[in-house]
Formats: C-alpha cells, sequence, structure tokens
C-alpha cells in the first residue's frame, strides 16, 4: 500500500467519525489537502472568546452575578494548555493569545466576586490557580486577602511569603508594593485595617510585564537544559 493510500484510508475513517450522528463537521477535499470543516459552537476556544465577550457586556452593565456564571462556564472548556501535546514554532504565538485569554478571564472572575463581595467563595477557585500560575502576584494577594477575611490569618501569611521566597530563588526578583504592603495589613503595620479597606490589590502593568518576560526567559533556558541532558 502506497503511503498517498495510506493517507487516504486514514482520512476516511477520520471523516466517517465525524460525520457519526453529527453533520456539524466534515473534511473535505480542497486541492491536494484535506480542510475540516467545522461550526462555531463545535470549537471550544470560539465558544470561550464568545462566553467571554457576553461576560463583559455583562459586566459592563452591571450584571455582575451573570458575569461570573458565564466567565465560571468559559473556564470549564479549558482542559489542559490551549494545543496539548502540539510543539509548533508556527503555532506559539496562538499558544499565548489563548493562555492570555485565560488567565484574564480568571482574573476578570476573581474581581468580579471579590466585588460582590464573595471573597470567601473564592478560597478553593484561587489555591488552584495559583497553583496553574504560581508567579502570579494579584492572583496570590487575592487569595491572601481571601484568607484573612476568614481569619485564616496564618495561611494568609503562608501564602505571601511562599511567592516571595518562589520569586527570590527561582526568579531572582523582589515582588512588588502591592505584595509588601498587603503583608504589612495583615500583620497590622499598614495605615489601615484590611477588612476595612474593599479596595482590590492590583499589580503595576509595568512589573507584570517584566515578570512574564523574566517567566518567559527562565522557561526557555530550561528547555535548552533539558534538551541538554536527553
Amino acid at each position: 500500500m502506497t503511503a498517498r493510500q495510506q493517507i487516504q484510508n486514514r482520512v476516511g475513517k477520520l471523516r466517517s467519525f465525524l460525520l457519526h450522528g453529527s453533520s456539524a463537521q466534515r473534511i473535505v477535499r480542497h486541492g491536494s489537502s484535506y480542510i475540516l470543516e467545522v461550526s462555531d459552537d463545535r470549537v471550544d476556544g470560539l465558544r470561550f472568546a464568545s462566553i467571554c465577550a457576553e461576560a463583559a457586556a455583562a459586566r459592563r452593565n452591571q450584571e455582575l452575578e451573570r458575569a461570573s456564571g458565564l466567565l465560571r462556564h468559559s473556564l470549564t472548556l479549558w482542559r489542559g494548555s490551549a494545543i496539548q501535546d502540539v510543539d509548533s514554532p508556527a503555532l506559539r504565538a496562538d499558544v499565548t493569545r489563548w493562555e492570555e485569554a485565560r488567565l484574564r478571564a480568571v482574573e476578570d472572575l476573581v474581581d468580579i466576586n471579590f466585588a460582590r463581595g464573595k471573597q470567601l467563595e473564592m478560597i478553593s477557585g484561587l489555591h488552584a490557580w495559583v497553583t496553574v500560575y504560581p508567579y502570579h502576584e494579584g492572583l496570590h494577594c487575592r487569595l491572601a486577602e481571601a484568607l484573612y477575611r476568614a481569619t485564616r490569618t496564618a495561611e494568609s501569611l503562608a501564602v505571601l511569603r511562599g511567592l516571595q521566597t518562589r520569586l527570590g530563588d527561582e526568579l531572582g526578583i523582589r515582588p512588588t508594593p502591592a505584595v509588601t504592603q498587603l503583608e504589612r495589613h495583615i500583620l497590622g503595620e499598614g495605615e489601615e485595617n484590611l477588612a476595612d479597606d474593599p479596595r482590590p490589590v492590583r499589580m503595576d502593568r509595568q512589573a507584570t510585564e517584566a515578570l512574564r518576560q523574566a517567566l518567559t526567559e527562565t522557561t526557555k533556558a530550561l528547555a535548552i537544559l533539558a534538551a541538554a541532558l536527553t
């Protein structure tokens, strides 16, 4: 059997699988290539973008509960990374774009629920997200604040100090003032008590970009080292 015949057989099997019980997706021949035709509602990425846009509109209209529900739903569409187990230089920019969109959805969901006074309900989710984003100061600050409001002061301080240690040991950088300021608030050393201060703790944009750049460079260095050791 020739390579052409093998490809045709495999495409035929894939076409049959996709058409089984649904006409919303199909593989068609286009010149010497094959194209997968699929409706937008069958693509998780497009559904995610559409739901996030709907959530943003709801937030602008002060429909915070609806916006929160939409964002929660959008995040359930994620299972693993944007392009799982595919290492393609041509797709890396798209992977970054989708991962940034997911991070924005997480940040927006946290902001909305803090604005609704639902900090305690966010503790479980924040624990999971700081594992996914171990260098994200904003999410760590939100988790520390939620724990503090739940009278779990020791855990709150442990989150911030663990972040500071990680940034120093793994990236060789200091945390932004927002982190140290929050720590002082929790310790009662600030000018006002955190429990009476509803303002969210946000990272400076320039500091955020610097942190992301440092993380990117560290990831590249680790990949080069891993390749050299194999």
